[in-house]
């Protein structure tokens, strides 16, 4: 399978997809924001959650289903499949 044909597979499945760079974090599939702090963002992904862990943390640029942070990040998180949500 291709890089492009994963990126597609990826987008396709609303599965969490999290680029870091440096200090600047994108994700991907975001669907809801369940909790922003400047040391911890949470969103939910659909099926699945994901969360950013650091200090000074800001969302910079929110559109559709695609979130940009930057700050100082830790952390990233995943968390396992919803369990009795009728998504």
């Amino acid at each position: 399978m291709s890089i492009k044909d994963e990126l597609l597979f990826d987008f396709s499945m609303n599965m969490p997809r999290l680029l870091v760079s440096g200090k600047t974090g994108i994700l991907d599939n975001v669907k809801k924001i369940l909790l922003i702090s400047d040391k911890s963002i949470i969103v939910d992904h659909g099926n699945k959650y994901s969360a950013i862990n650091g200090e000074d943390l800001v969302v910079k640029q929110l559109e559709e289903e695609r979130m940009l942070v930057t700050g100082s990040i830790r952390s990233v998180e995943f968390y396992g499949d919803k369990k009795g949500d009728d998504q």
